[in-house]
């Protein structure tokens, strides 16, 4: 399995062999992958690598063809019992926040809670006040999202996923869609994150945040894991020529 190379059983993440296609074209070719609990791995390569793909299909956001999915013990099979099992066990933060523009902060994160899983209100509303407290956005519960800047609407949208309690959190590029002066504060919150223990793969071009955080990062090309190795080694000697390409070519700066 590359990378993590530990028992399944103490995976919270497992994909073994996973492949997938749009109609031909091949997207994901044999990706095995593992994350511990409380690992952090980033996946970095250049577009239409596949790594996005990849996120989606371990909280079933989109479905593949072969291979074996496992997450915290449950394995993806293609019904609704282990989808709805996995998402629970996942957060998930998107390059464009999708949060519900007519609901306050407040009322978008503890929606999911109260109506789906049955938690009372106040109990919801005390949870929610913590959880903007940990992402500095306590004053902001009474906004609406259009109210807010790009880097406070990622920071809602993670304290909304946090608010699921969930073994493993997925950042699909969180801050590629944000001015660069609001980039830092979402990152701020990610790292903090990861040093409380949280389980996380991330999508990122920011290999600052790579250097600094992640316990090892996968370079994706072509649908295809082609590295896989602790952020000293990848940054500092990087074994294959296409790694070395794609960081010449963009900031690896802490």
């Amino acid at each position: 399995m590359t990378g993590n190379e530990d028992a399944p059983a103490n995976l919270v993440v497992s994909l073994d062999r996973l492949n997938k296609w749009y109609g031909d074209h091949h997207v994901l070719r044999d990706v095995s992958l593992g994350l511990a609990h409380g690992e952090r791995i980033v996946l970095c390569g250049p577009s239409g690598s596949g790594k996005s793909t990849l996120l989606r299909c371990v909280n079933g956001l989109e479905r593949f063809q072969e291979g074996t999915l496992t997450v915290c013990g449950t394995t993806m099979d293609g019904k609704p019992a282990s989808l709805t099992e996995i998402r629970r066990r996942t957060g998930m933060v998107f390059q464009h926040f999708n949060l519900f523009p007519h609901l306050s902060v407040l009322d978008n994160l503890t929606i999911g809670p109260v109506y789906a899983r049955g938690e009372p209100e106040a109990a919801a509303i005390a949870r929610a006040r913590e959880l903007l407290e940990r992402v500095r956005l306590s004053d902001q519960a009474a906004k609406f999202p259009g109210q807010l800047s790009g880097g406070q609407r990622q920071r809602v949208a993670i304290a909304r996923s946090l608010m699921l309690t969930p073994d493993v959190m997925l950042f699909d590029e969180p801050t590629s869609a944000l001015d660069p002066e609001m980039i830092q504060e979402v990152l701020d919150v990610m790292e903090e994150l990861a040093r409380d223990g949280q389980s996380m793969i991330v999508v990122t071009h920011e290999m600052g945040f790579a250097r600094r955080v992640a316990d090892l990062v996968v370079f994706m090309d072509q649908g295809e894991i082609i590295e896989a190795a602790p952020p000293e080694d990848f940054f500092a000697n990087p074994a294959t020529d296409r790694a070395r390409d794609f960081l010449g070519k963009i900031s690896t700066s802490v």
